[in-house]
């Protein structure tokens, strides 16, 4: 069984705080170069000018959720702040959970004046390999819930990087060295629609299996991620929203396990009280842009903004936690 690994797994879908203007792929992110190869969970989003575009679906970790609102925190004294692209990594350095996070996002920032404004609240200011670091530790309402104090690094006033000094410190190294999009996480994104305005990217490793627990583990999303390796999950908003899926697996496990993924995927997004009793038949008749291969199966289903609530709502109630490392050896 290959599992996702990491503390409150969720799903969330919120307005963009501010409108941007960016518009494409995710192949044309400008952060998909600061992203360390081997990361468990990339997930991104873009702001848009138009108001019928904005939302997220964010598939990540407790610690990048508290990533997200912290930085929308600690920034907002800059009133004139602007992000067009967000994107949240979290990575297992130790092949253990994933307990190392980092957010990207890119935008228009007055450093000087965050940093100011940090560091009058307690920030420790230092250099690192020529950038102008904050050490920022737990806040004051999220301890015991954050461990580890984090960094943060505003680049040029366009891109800011913020998280554990693990993988901060391999983003700064991959902007200095001028590093080019990991070539794996390319390839995966080139196959999502180019018009999906929020995406995720869960990597499966057989060697989180016993640090895995989900609130319902006969849930379909429980056993959605069984033994698979690769899941993506993307959306377009507008009047209604798209969720687009893809899932791939060693392809010896044939065509009856990626049809079954598919009817389980169908069937939670569709809010049906019992997804395994979809059949192959009712699943493709729901799905959109279906496509099974030897080794991958994709599909779309369309969802009203309440069914899409609710199916996040569902995501939520039967989200992942970690299992507490044991004290005993085993």
């Amino acid at each position: 069984m290959r599992a996702f690994s990491g503390r409150g797994l969720l799903a969330v879908v919120l307005t963009a705080f501010l409108a941007g203007f960016a518009f494409g792929s995710p192949l044309s992110s400008r952060l998909l170069s600061l992203v360390p190869p081997g990361a468990g969970i990339v997930a991104g989003f873009e702001n848009r000018g138009a108001a019928n575009l904005h939302g997220r679906l964010l598939l990540t970790t407790h610690n990048n959720r508290l990533d997200l609102e912290d930085f929308d925190a600690l920034t907002g004294v800059d009133s004139k702040r602007a992000f067009d692209e967000v994107i949240e990594v979290a990575a297992a350095p130790s092949g253990g959970a994933l307990s190392d996070h980092l957010l990207l996002v890119a935008g228009s920032f007055d450093r000087e004046q965050i940093f100011r404004s940090m560091e009058l609240n307690g920030a420790q200011n230092f250099q690192y390999q020529g950038q102008q670091v904050l050490l920022i530790r737990p806040l004051t309402r999220e301890r015991g819930d954050m461990l580890d104090p984090r960094w943060m690094v505003i680049l040029d006033n366009r891109t800011c990087i913020f998280g554990t000094s693990w993988l901060v410190k391999q983003a700064l190294r991959r902007y200095d060295q001028h590093a080019v999009t990991d070539s794996l996480l390319e390839e995966r994104l080139s196959l999502l629609r180019r018009d999906v305005t929020s995406w995720n990217v869960l990597v499966g490793s057989a060697r989180n299996e016993k640090n895995i627990n989900f609130a319902q583990p006969q849930s379909a999303w429980a056993q959605l991620q069984q033994d698979t390796e690769v899941l993506m999950v993307a959306a377009r908003f507008g009047s209604k929203i798209r969720v687009d899926f893809s899932i791939h697996a060693n392809a010896e496990r044939g065509p009856e396990f990626f049809t079954r993924k598919a009817g389980l995927f169908a069937g939670a997004l569709l809010n049906k009280p019992n997804p395994e009793t979809a059949s192959p038949e009712e699943a493709m008749h729901r799905l959109e842009n279906f496509s099974l291969e030897p080794n991958r199966v994709q599909g779309s289903v369309k969802l009203s903004p309440g069914q899409f609530a609710g199916w996040c709502e569902h995501l939520y109630r039967v989200r992942a936690s970690v299992v507490p490392a044991s004290t005993n050896g085993d």
